[in-house]
């Protein structure tokens, strides 16, 4: 029953935090809510959540130590009533060790199977599941040209991969995502240097995001009308195709092409089930324009002249990632990141379809009881029946 006293508020993280980002906001439950509880909420405090994560990307729940796994499948059913009860990397994606998803080694709760768990470190009989030794992916194994020892010494890291939770084959890419930190990392700050020189100060195993709006509105007005009316092309089975190459920098496509896998040598696909989505997403909340692509899994892109109605097709992969790259690396600067910090018992809900994300952190010494690089989280977003709308400007 919705309670009687304060309601739930939405209140933007301090100014120094979201910076230009325009990324993050807390979610400050009634007094009398001490989990959230999405039934106990009134329909203005529905409405409330609803449009304060369409707005600011990311939502921040504090002190959700003892959350029930399976609010998290509720909250992707939330906020999209056409969601599917069902993760949306299906019950292989993320296990499947021909498949880049499966190499942090995740596994799924068993009460509620729409939530993997994922982080670092040795996990002994946890959820009554046999013993879990999570990973924690470094850029290092992905990234063409990584960090030296001597920069990882000095406590830089990079963001793995920047991308949506989206399987890009025959599932929808869901509304939102969810994540619940159960234990964090007891470490010194890493950093980040971005091309400019500028260092950016972030938590080990913080999670970075950029909004899609942002990294729209810093294009210029040719590339907007580019962007507007173009296709992105994913790969077949992007994830196993993409499984031994290798990242830019930052993280936002593959650095060159000739190691991506033969696709005849890929398991069983078909090209209708291969998605291709517009490289700019209307907000399904508020209408803006967000520029929504991930760079590592693009095949060819599809152009329509506005005038004309003519089709141009470019299908050479370094012409189409090196279109990509340019398109989203203006957004590739401090200000334009929010590098999430996490506290144990944080609910973080994101709008998938609005922000893209990347682990960050160099979490790789050997595993121990005392390990203080151990990490542990749950992560649950829903596959949707609806698909992305693409954005189409007022006359």
């Amino acid at each position: 029953m919705p309670h009687m006293v304060e309601s739930l508020r939405i209140v933007p993280l301090a100014a120094e935090l979201r910076k230009q980002s325009g990324v993050g906001a807390e979610v400050i439950l009634p007094p009398s809510m001490k989990h959230v509880d999405l039934d106990g909420l009134s329909d203005e405090e529905r409405a409330t959540l609803r449009s304060g994560l369409f707005e600011n990307g990311v939502l921040v729940v504090r002190s959700q130590q003892g959350l029930d796994p399976n609010v998290m499948p509720q909250i992707g059913r939330f906020f999209d009533e056409t969601a599917w009860d069902i993760h949306s990397g299906g019950e292989k994606m993320v296990t499947d060790p021909k498949n880049i998803l499966s190499q942090n080694r995740g596994a799924r709760v068993p009460r509620a199977p729409q939530v993997s768990i994922i982080g670092k470190g040795e996990w002994t009989g946890y959820e009554g599941l046999p013993d879990l030794d999570l990973k924690h992916v470094s850029h290092t194994e992905f990234h063409e040209t990584p960090c030296t020892e001597r920069e990882l010494e000095d406590g830089l890291t990079r963001p793995y991969r920047w991308h949506m939770d989206a399987p890009l084959y025959e599932r929808l890419p869901g509304y939102v995502t969810s994540l619940h930190s159960l234990k964090n990392p007891v470490l010194p700050d890493q950093k980040i240097r971005f091309r400019s020189g500028e260092v950016m100060s972030i938590a080990a195993g913080a999670t970075a995001f950029y909004s899609g709006a942002r990294a729209f509105e810093l294009l210029s007005d040719e590339e907007k009308e580019f962007a507007l009316n173009t296709t992105v092309q994913y790969a077949p089975r992007a994830y196993e195709w993409m499984l031994d190459c290798k990242a830019t920098e930052d993280g936002m496509t593959i650095a060159r092409s000739g190691q991506e896998k033969r696709l005849e040598d890929l398991l069983e696909w078909s090209w209708d089930k291969v998605h291709a989505f517009p490289l700019v997403w209307r907000n399904h909340g508020n209408g803006k324009p967000h520029l929504q692509v991930l760079g590592c899994c693009v095949y060819a892109l599809r152009t329509t002249n506005p005038a004309t109605g003519e089709v141009t097709v470019i299908d050479g992969l370094d012409e189409v990632r090196g279109i990509c790259h340019k398109l989203t690396s203006k957004v590739y600067t401090p200000e334009n990141i929010y590098a999430h910090r996490w506290q144990e018992g944080d609910l973080v809900i994101f709008h998938n379809r609005g922000v893209l994300h990347s682990i960050t952190g160099e979490l790789t010494h050997p595993s121990g009881e005392s390990d203080p690089e151990k990490r542990l989280f749950w992560q649950c977003t829903m596959a949707s029946s609806t698909p992305p709308t693409a954005y189409r400007a007022a006359a």
